[in-house]
C-alpha cells in the first residue's frame, strides 16, 4: 500500500486574529473511510460529507480510497466551513487528479456546495486580510 500525499495551505481564525493552517491530506488504497484529524470542531468533522458529495458532483469517484486529513497546528481548535475547499484541493493532488505545483504561500479558503461550486464564508474577510 503506497500513500500518496498532498498539502496545502488555509486560514484559520481565532476571534479577529487568524492563524496559518496546513491541510495535509493522505490518500491509501484501501477500505473506504474518511478521517479529520488535528482538532477539528464538529462542523468542521462534517466537512467530509459535503466534500464527498461535491467531487462526485464534479465526476470524482473516491470509493475504494482510505483517506486522512491532517489539519495542523494541531492545539488550534479549527471551526466552520472554511476548510472545505482546501481540503477538496489537497484529496484532488493527493489522487493524482489535479497535477498543479501550488507555492506554499497560496492559500485556499471556502466552503462547498453539494455541486461543488465555492462559496464564501463565514471570516472571510479579516482571513484575507490576514493572508
Amino acid at each position: 500500500m503506497v500513500p500518496m500525499w498532498a498539502r496545502v495551505t488555509s486560514i484559520g481564525l481565532k476571534g479577529m486574529d487568524s492563524y496559518r493552517v496546513s491541510v495535509e491530506v493522505g490518500t491509501y488504497v484501501g477500505n473506504d473511510s474518511f478521517k479529520i484529524v488535528g482538532l477539528p470542531d464538529t462542523a468542521v468533522k462534517e466537512l467530509k460529507e459535503r466534500i464527498i458529495a461535491a467531487l462526485g458532483s464534479l465526476g470524482y469517484v473516491l470509493h475504494g480510497n482510505k483517506i486522512i486529513i491532517n489539519l495542523s497546528p494541531a492545539d488550534q481548535k479549527k471551526m466552520g466551513a472554511m476548510f472545505d475547499f482546501p481540503m477538496a484541493m489537497g484529496v484532488l493532488l493527493s489522487l493524482h487528479e489535479l497535477e498543479a505545483v501550488i507555492p506554499e504561500d497560496t492559500g485556499f479558503l471556502g466552503a462547498l456546495s453539494l455541486s461543488g461550486a465555492v462559496q464564501s464564508v463565514e471570516g472571510m474577510l479579516p482571513a484575507v486580510l490576514a493572508a
